[in-house]
């Protein structure tokens, strides 16, 4: 009964709530907004990618991984354009089929978390087939949520990052979930770079990293 009525308040608030903490990120706000998405990333964490959404004037905002929070994201950056991208094709299409509104594409990641440190020495077997309007964009913010990284048989974040790297505008900033895992930390390291490091914010179901002003040999335009 109790999830029966989270989800008909879901459904009937979900976007005033989305809404509500986009014109007023309190911490009561964006923790009710938590609440109706069911989302993982904690309030404080919510709170800087926020942030660096709203510092770049109609953001272009690159989300690795569809979730319960993509509609708020959606929400939060309305001024701008917000892209998704989603391996697992039965969780994209319960996702779109929700909120058709969402901009989507699915991707295939091709890779086992396994295999993370022989694909760390050859950066051109990373490189992974996305849609053209992905490619020729510069992102201006980054949030790198998927694929699932949490064993050794799924496709793990390898690509995602260093994608997310080789995408991003030099004035942008990425964001990067489950960085307390070995792989995330790693690819991290050597992709993003400690020097590019700007704060890591902890949370009991997942740490998150905040990455800015990067110098690097690729360029986006």
């Amino acid at each position: 009964m109790r999830k029966f009525i989270k989800k008909q308040l879901r459904h009937f608030f979900t976007k005033p709530s989305a809404q509500l903490a986009r014109l007023w990120p309190t911490y009561l706000n964006l923790s009710i907004m938590r609440w109706m998405y069911e989302i993982q990333l904690g309030v404080e964490q919510l709170h800087l990618i926020m942030k660096a959404i709203k510092s770049h004037s109609r953001c272009r905002f690159l989300v690795f991984g569809l979730g319960n929070d993509s509609l708020f994201w959606s929400t939060i950056n309305h001024d701008g354009v917000t892209i998704f991208l989603e391996d697992d094709q039965q969780w994209f299409e319960k996702v779109t089929k929700t909120s058709p509104t969402l901009r989507a594409f699915l991707v295939q990641y091709g890779t086992q978390r396994r295999d993370w440190k022989k694909l760390l020495e050859s950066q051109s077997s990373l490189e992974m087939a996305l849609p053209k309007e992905v490619e020729k964009t510069g992102w201006d913010v980054v949030l790198v949520d998927a694929p699932a990284g949490w064993g050794d048989q799924t496709p793990g974040r390898m690509k995602s990052i260093y994608a997310a790297s080789r995408l991003v505008k030099k004035t942008g900033d990425i964001f990067v979930h489950d960085c307390e895992r070995e792989v995330e930390d790693a690819y991290c390291n050597y992709f993003l770079k400690d020097e590019n490091l700007k704060v890591a914010v902890a949370h009991p179901e997942g740490w998150l990293r905040h990455y800015c002003v990067f110098n690097r040999s690729v360029s986006c335009t």
